[in-house]
């Protein structure tokens, strides 16, 4: 071999081993955490009890520790929804 191709191959040999040598060593970049911030927020008052569902229909239904259960239907930025229906758990006889 001529001593310019041996140089050319020693040349790529170690362009390969550098190339290799830092894809190895190489660490994956931490993720960064993603705050996300909605466009909206409503606030429902405790007292109204745990979210029992919702949907298209009815709205978001919410029931409390007497049984009362209240539907959102139309629900503000900002505030707080006002009750479009609540029904009421009568006491036994």
């Amino acid at each position: 071999m001529k001593s310019s191709s041996k140089i050319s191959m020693l040349a790529i040999i170690t362009l390969f081993a550098l190339i290799a040598f830092k894809l190895y060593t190489t660490k994956a970049a931490p993720k960064p955490t993603q705050f996300w911030t909605p466009g909206c927020v409503a606030t429902i008052p405790k007292a109204w009890g745990q979210f029992k569902g919702g949907d298209a229909q009815s709205g978001l239904a919410f029931e409390d520790n007497t049984g009362t259960l209240r539907f959102l239907t139309n629900i503000p930025c900002g505030g707080t929804p006002q009750v479009a229906l609540e029904v009421r758990r009568t006491p036994a006889n």
